[in-house]
């Protein structure tokens, strides 16, 4: 009986691992976390860099290039400034690219969504992207993962991303690392 149970797990075990792996993750900076905006230094003594992560899924008709999120002081309040940059591969009429956002420590703050509801032939375009931020979203935010959300094609069809694969491939980040979790390994 414990023979079957591990044997199981060893299944689900690899189930879950293998459909994680249905992302391409590429990991890279995305600007210095200390800046200066309007004259005010953010974040001034950190060393740290803001990290942009794209997810990819291959059976998506849209691949991601490229994303940096900036942020920015326009119209007496901060934003959010996301520019992507897209490998279109099938002719499209419709796009979200979603971006998750997460604090110095690795702890989710928001999500921001990018409709598009126009028409994209096949080739590399970008999409642009601006959200109103709170003050202390501004200091805090370290790091973003992209990813394609929703595409319409030109015939009407839908791709939509899987859920449960979003879940699984977040998980492999490990972007709240707790002490002695390095060690484990």
């Amino acid at each position: 009986m414990k023979h079957q149970a591990f044997l199981i797990f060893i299944c689900l075990v690899f189930a879950v691992s293998t459909r994680a792996q249905s992302y391409e993750i590429e990991r890279m900076e995305d600007g210095p976390f200390s800046f200066s905006i309007s004259g005010v230094t953010v974040n001034e003594g950190s060393a740290l860099i803001r990290e942009s992560i794209l997810f990819n899924d291959p059976t998506s008709p849209v691949e991601l290039n490229s994303h940096s999120t900036e942020i920015v002081y326009k119209d007496r309040s901060f934003r959010f400034s996301g520019t992507t940059e897209l490998n279109v591969k099938r002719s499209i009429v419709a796009i979200q690219v979603r971006t998750i956002l997460y604090d110095v420590f690795g702890q989710h703050m928001k999500n921001l969504a990018n409709t598009e509801p126009k028409d994209f032939g096949e080739g590399v375009t970008r999409v642009n992207g601006e959200w109103r931020a709170f003050e202390n979203d501004v200091s805090e935010m370290l790091t973003t993962v992209t990813y394609v959300a929703r595409v319409r094609l030109s015939d009407g069809t839908q791709w939509v991303y899987d859920a449960d694969n979003l879940q699984l491939a977040l998980s492999t980040l490990d972007l709240e690392q707790k002490i002695g979790e390095a060690d484990e390994d």
